[in-house]
């Protein structure tokens, strides 16, 4: 951690970074998490994959989230490390005896399978206060970016086999399904339910819990979906009419809609040709979602000069490439950068928090993990209050 900043113009001043830098601000994330705490009718698990840095995960929980979603041994030593009071949910479906042994030896008891082999690897590693989570497929056609059923997911029959071969094991398990990353439609959520409420009923397996999984919006510049509140509105109107009136309790499991605000990514300005920038980062480090994402993942972005001022000339678009030797390293879309832009600028993407400093790659040895604190808004655009209406207005950088 490099320190705390009250904006970026003074870090750049301070500081005058040559690497890549991300950009934690705190106060974002607590917004966020306060956000689904007060609108989200269950329990809200982090979907720690997303952003496994020690101050998002204790600010997250000073706000009051408890739970969190692991796939991996080291999120489990991470979340057991930073928060040792903390319930951990091992989501992966697909784990190795190894895993199953150290997550269950950190006192993880919710594990998700989504066949009867996993079950039975799980339950053959674990102990009776074992819950198995048991994994439901979402047909396609959420609207959501990514589709996550395809990898992951039980097919009905399947569903039903497993769930019924888990309560004949004497576990009492609980059901999960995901709609997809960064989902455009909230009535995706109500699907789910109904899925999961009528395929519980037919393997006659009653449950206590169903977590909806993750999919909440970010609100990136091409993003049309509608403001988080309408989610939280279908989710509760399911919840009262399908599933709170058998005594089932609701999670959820955000990621991208908890931390994507809390973070950006600060890189340089390699060198400024006429029509293209070579930057300190790329598609295989800070910004490698937006090879995945391209236009649905539209960063918002801003220019400053190395001495801590904005560019304000015209906006003009510009061919954006990563640092390094690879010919593939370059920004699925241009940038639209003041026409002032030159050598040794900085360049601010907004919306990083989720996946930026996670999905980096050391390729050509350029990964950055350089943190620093930034205690005011970006400067920039803000979808989520745009979109939102009675929100107080932020406090923005003065630069």
């Amino acid at each position: 951690m490099i320190g705390s900043y009250p904006t970026v113009a003074r870090f750049i001043q301070a500081e005058a970074p040559d690497a890549p830098v991300h950009l934690l601000r705190p106060h974002r994330l607590a917004r966020a998490a306060r956000d689904f705490i007060d609108g989200f009718p269950g329990d809200t698990l982090f979907a720690v994959k997303c952003n496994a840095h020690p101050l998002v995960l204790r600010t997250l929980w000073d706000e009051g989230i408890r739970h969190f979603d692991v796939a991996s041994p080291v999120e489990i030593g991470r979340v057991a490390e930073t928060l040792p009071g903390a319930a951990m949910f091992y989501h992966h479906p697909a784990k190795t005896p190894g895993q199953i042994a150290l997550a269950w030896d950190r006192g993880v008891r919710h594990f998700a399978v989504d066949c009867p082999a996993e079950l039975e690897k799980v339950a053959d590693r674990t102990g009776p206060a074992m819950v198995p989570v048991v994994r439901l497929a979402i047909p396609k056609g959420s609207g959501a970016v990514y589709d996550l059923s395809t990898k992951f997911g039980a097919t009905p029959e399947v569903f039903i086999a497993t769930l019924g071969r888990a309560a004949a094991m004497g576990f009492r398990p609980a059901v999960t399904f995901h709609v997809g990353s960064q989902c455009l439609d909230p009535a995706a959520f109500r699907l789910g339910l109904g899925m999961a409420v009528e395929l519980t009923g037919r393997a006659g397996v009653a449950v206590e819990l169903i977590d909806v999984g993750g999919g909440f919006p970010a609100y990136y510049r091409a993003t049309r979906a509608p403001p988080l509140a309408e989610y939280f509105r279908v989710i509760r109107q399911a919840h009262a009419e399908l599933t709170a009136p058998l005594g089932i309790r609701l999670a959820c499991e955000p990621g991208r809609a908890l931390v994507a605000e809390g973070g950006s990514l600060l890189v340089r300005v390699v060198l400024r040709k006429p029509d293209a920038v070579h930057l300190n980062d790329g598609i295989f480090g800070g910004l490698t979602e937006t090879y995945w994402g391209k236009d649905e993942l539209l960063l918002p972005l801003r220019v400053i000069s190395a001495d801590g001022s904005p560019r304000t000339g015209a906006p003009r678009d510009l061919t954006a490439y990563g640092p390094t030797c690879d010919g593939n390293d370059v920004l699925p879309w241009p940038v639209s950068l003041p026409d002032d832009t030159v050598t040794g600028d900085y360049i601010e993407f907004n919306l990083i928090g989720a996946y930026g400093r996670e999905m980096a790659a050391s390729y050509n040895g350029m990964r950055s993990d350089a943190v620093a604190v930034i205690e005011t808004d970006f400067a920039g655009h803000l979808c989520a209050e745009a979109m939102e209406s009675g929100r107080r207005t932020p406090r923005l950088e003065v630069l």
